[in-house]
């Protein structure tokens, strides 16, 4: 199931995302009565997420089709608020500043500016062989950006989630899916307090639905 396209994602299975998933508390009330409400949204005609972004894109819509559906205003609201994390979160490639900037100019050079650039067109092990023989940069250097695009591909997973991950080992999402909660956690908290990449540790509860949330991008 490819969540980087909404067009392709049934209602069904976002519906069936949204019961797997471990939600935070503030959006435990999505639970309440989840078939009744997708029945109603499928009545009105939608069909997938696609269709779902639109008919609630913003307040004013939201307001409308509540209306229309009788699909309480709040619950859309929260709805919304879900799915739009299913989305794969992009970055620029310059605020990768860990990475030799030649590298990157490289990389801009080629008409690649964004991480979901990078990975559509590298994200194979030939294309990006050819790329890197081809401008000089060095073969691992194209395969950890390529695994750091892919790793942002995962709900919560920032350049520099992304990056943590792969000290810890964790450098595909494969790797991310088959974990084990604790190893990871213990992992991701160990490369924080040597590379003080943010105050606090991570949860084991974020951890695990990180875990799951890996899955959705094979």
């Amino acid at each position: 199931m490819d969540y980087s396209k909404p067009e392709t994602v049934s209602l069904d299975d976002l519906r069936e995302r949204i019961i797997s998933t471990d939600l935070v508390p503030s959006r435990s009330v999505l639970m309440e009565e989840i078939d009744t409400v997708f029945d109603k949204l499928k009545q009105q005609g939608l069909q997938t997420w696609l269709d779902l972004q639109k008919a609630i894109k913003n307040p004013k819509k939201i307001e409308d089709f509540a209306k229309k559906s009788g699909i309480d205003f709040e619950y859309l609201v929260l709805l919304r608020r879900e799915i739009e994390g299913y989305l794969p979160k992009l970055f620029n490639l310059n605020v990768i500043d860990w990475v030799p900037q030649e590298v990157i100019k490289k990389l801009l050079n080629d008409g690649i500016t964004s991480s979901d650039q990078l990975y559509s067109k590298y994200s194979d092990l030939q294309s990006r062989i050819l790329f890197a023989d081809k401008t000089g940069i060095d073969r691992e250097m194209m395969g950890y950006l390529a695994n750091l695009a892919s790793l942002c591909r995962v709900q919560w997973v920032s350049p520099t989630a992304g990056r943590m991950l792969i000290e810890a080992g964790y450098e595909t999402c494969q790797k991310v899916t088959t974990a084990d909660g604790n190893e990871l956690f213990e992992a991701m908290n160990r490369v924080n307090k040597q590379g003080n990449y943010f105050k606090g540790t991570i949860g084991l509860r974020d951890i695990k639905r990180l875990i799951v949330a890996a899955q959705y991008t094979l």
